[in-house]
């Protein structure tokens, strides 16, 4: 296995190459299990494992594969925050990820997992076909330590990105190049996932599932990120299936952090001009009422001769509402 890592005074990132990859998910038995790596961190080695387990489904059999990291003997670790994430096909973009990011390392005995079905895995196009391997990347780093917990972190205006600097909207795409494959390839309720991208300040990801049909917008929330973020977003497939979605505003949070549009898949012609499909998504975040004091005179009395509250109005400043997906 094939190993590079990136180290600073609180981060450790290790990309880890797997090889021979249809063969160890194929190994006979209920689970196997493979030390991939370690990693010494913060006076603690970490171990990186990875495991699959044979699934006996309705439909037939699927491997579920989990890649972990743990620190040695399963003890927390406070005050550090990990992530694992697989990455696509050219080991450049992450498809599938997990963190850990409130040092909850003693609720999850000191061990943090990343689980997929292997059928979804290679649907994402995450193996390489050249030397059919998956890429893995594990990240430990050290949070920030606070002198008074209450306190909230400030940051600098250099620290800070610049209004313009965040896209507020984008399109992303998903491309499948065999949906005739595809199908035959996944279970039900089983889909295929886009790379992940950024837009308003959130990171998002689609995913595509032919049995039901449905396509999903998700937003990729770290475990103590309480934000709730609005958007409004369209759904375009083009190719072995032709659907427009209407406009979609939907706020996502913790607990509804995707959106799913069902659509009645159109009977298949006898003779197909194309069997790839491509599924577009339009997303445009809507950017929160800001709400601002402002003074306004007032007719001195005697009951507001001094600052009140009485003697404050409020502003809303309101971001014109998205007059077209498309312009």
């Amino acid at each position: 296995m094939g190993a590079t890592g990136s180290r600073s005074s609180t981060t450790e990132t290790l990309l880890v190459n797997i090889p021979k990859y249809s063969k160890l998910v194929r190994v006979p038995g209920g689970m196997h299990k493979v030390d991939v790596d370690q990693i010494s961190f913060r006076g603690i080695q970490w171990n990186l494992k990875l495991q699959q387990k044979r699934v006996e489904v309705e439909e037939g059999v699927d491997y579920y594969l989990t890649v972990a990291i743990m620190s040695e003997n399963r003890e927390p670790a406070f005050g550090i925050d990990a992530s694992v994430e697989i990455l696509d096909e050219t080991g450049e973009h992450t498809v599938f990820s997990a963190e850990l990011c409130r040092g909850t390392w003693e609720e999850e005995q000191g061990c943090l997992h990343l689980g997929v079905y292997r059928r979804e895995l290679e649907a994402s196009s995450c193996v390489s076909r050249p030397d059919n391997s998956i890429t893995v990347r594990y990240t430990l780093k050290e949070r920030p330590r606070r002198l008074f917990r209450n306190w909230p972190s400030f940051k600098s205006k250099e620290q800070l990105p610049a209004l313009s600097e965040v896209p507020m909207a984008a399109t992303h795409t998903l491309t499948i190049g065999n949906l005739s494959e595809l199908k035959a390839a996944l279970l039900s309720w089983q889909s295929a996932y886009s790379t992940r991208f950024a837009v308003g300040g959130s990171r998002w990801y689609l995913s595509f599932c032919h049995s039901p049909a449905n396509v999903r917008l998700f937003r990729a929330s770290k475990e103590d990120d309480e934000t709730r973020t609005t958007a409004e977003f369209s759904f375009t497939l083009e190719g072995a299936v032709n659907v427009q979605s209407h406009k979609i505003r939907h706020t996502f949070d913790r607990a509804n952090y995707f959106y799913g549009f069902a659509y009645q898949p159109p009977e298949e012609p006898i003779i197909k001009s194309s069997d790839c499909l491509v599924v577009r998504c339009y997303i445009r975040v809507i950017t929160p009422v800001v709400v601002l004091p402002t003074n306004v005179p007032c007719v001195a009395t005697p009951a507001a001769a001094s600052p009140s509250v009485n003697s404050m109005l409020t502003e809303s400043l309101l971001t014109p509402l998205l007059s077209s997906m498309h312009g």
